[in-house]
């Protein structure tokens, strides 16, 4: 088991420090790609594809022999449009914008298991995938309807999230689905007008929406 040392765990917080501090909402993660494959470059990645689905970044560390499965490990690159409200020194600095679904520090510790990789692994390949437009739903098909998946393609396919409450280091593991993308739902009152000098005429929707 490769364990990171205490210089590459202080690189990791800065990065997760400086992505938290600038996050960028679904579409918009040129910037955010941009940091992250320079950080993949550095670490030796064998391969970068750009652009996958919107700005998404993938990367492949190639094991000492070709023949073998490819495994895809998958995070997020994206924030919400919501105002941080934080005293933390590395907030953001965005207005009515923030990493507030954790997904700074998915990067940061896929960033980490790049760190990893530079002890490839025996056969196959690794890809590391920095998804785009998570949070609005869109970017997972619009990576698979990417020209570039047929290259990137894996065998196998695992991707991650931060559940607070879990105790530090804990995997929460199961089979089958676990978690629901986000869901729309349109509730349509009907209700009946009337003067305002007479508001027992009317039919208010105001009781059922409270």
């Amino acid at each position: 088991m490769y364990q990171l040392t205490d210089n590459q765990i202080a690189t990791l917080t800065a990065l997760r420090h400086e992505l938290h501090e600038r996050p960028e909402i679904s579409g918009e993660e040129a910037q955010t790609a941009e940091r992250i494959s320079r950080e993949l470059r550095a670490l030796g990645a064998d391969r970068i594809w750009r652009g996958v689905g919107g700005h998404g970044v993938a990367a492949q560390f190639t094991g000492l022999k070709e023949e073998g499965p490819t495994v895809l490990l998958r995070c997020e690159l994206d924030g919400l449009p919501i105002r941080e409200i934080s005293n933390l020194a590395y907030r953001s600095a965005l207005a009515g914008k923030g990493h507030l679904c954790g997904h700074d520090g998915h990067m940061a510790s896929l960033i980490g298991v790049a760190m990893g990789l530079a002890n490839r692994p025996a056969t196959g390949r690794v890809i590391l995938l920095f998804q785009p437009a998570e949070e609005t739903g869109a970017g997972a098909q619009a990576v698979i309807e990417d020209a570039q998946w047929a290259e990137i393609r894996p065998d196998y396919a695992f991707a991650y999230h931060n559940v607070p409450g879990r105790p530090l280091g804990e995997i929460g593991w199961r089979t089958g689905p676990s978690n629901c993308a986000s869901r729309g739902m349109k509730i349509k009152l009907e209700g009946k007008s009337s003067h305002a000098a007479a508001p027992e005429d009317g039919v208010s929707p105001g009781p059922a929406m409270s």
